[in-house]
């Protein structure tokens, strides 16, 4: 009777032992599940602060173009001005040359030296708009890869963020 209370005593011991490792085996499953969602929590963070942080660069981006754009536009007023301007007093010069050399202004080669003028003032003017135009053609294209950029770092971000969940679990 003694052996069939100690095979007893040995099998309550063998369930109570059992019943300790499922125990442990059930906080160890908690702590993974907890640890995984502490990394998912923390990787979403991470994403949104790279994002907040594009977000906050492409404005700054923006209105520094925005500030460039008016600043050309304005550049290109006042050398508007400054040519025509100028235009006036070479234009004037010349026919008060014409007039002192006794020279009518109008028609002949006198209209013609005019004409000329008119014609590099105008080629300049082309020169100056095709050059704005480049300049404005460049701030739209450091926006747009600033954007290209942001849109390759959060992806490379998720990418590296799903290749450590895979290798954690």
């Amino acid at each position: 009777m003694g052996a069939i209370t100690s095979a007893a005593g040995l099998t309550s011991t063998l369930n109570t032992i059992d019943n300790f490792v499922e125990t442990v085996e059930n906080f160890g499953g908690r702590d993974e599940r907890r640890a995984a969602r502490n990394l998912e929590a923390e990787q979403a963070l991470a994403l949104q602060q790279l994002q907040q942080q594009q977000g906050l660069a492409e404005k700054q981006a923006a209105q520094d173009a925005a500030l460039q754009r008016q600043k050309l536009q304005i550049q290109a007023q006042n050398a508007e001005e400054t040519r025509l301007r100028a235009l006036k007093r070479v234009v004037a010069k010349q026919r008060a040359s014409f007039g002192g050399s006794g020279i009518s202004s109008i028609g002949g080669s006198a209209e013609a030296v005019l004409l000329g003028l008119f014609d590099e003032s105008e080629e300049d003017l082309a020169q100056r708009n095709r050059l704005d135009q480049l300049t404005s053609t460049a701030l739209s294209q450091g926006l747009a890869q600033q954007k290209s950029l942001n849109v390759l770092q959060a992806t490379q971000l998720q990418e590296r963020q799903n290749l450590a969940r895979a290798v954690s679990f």
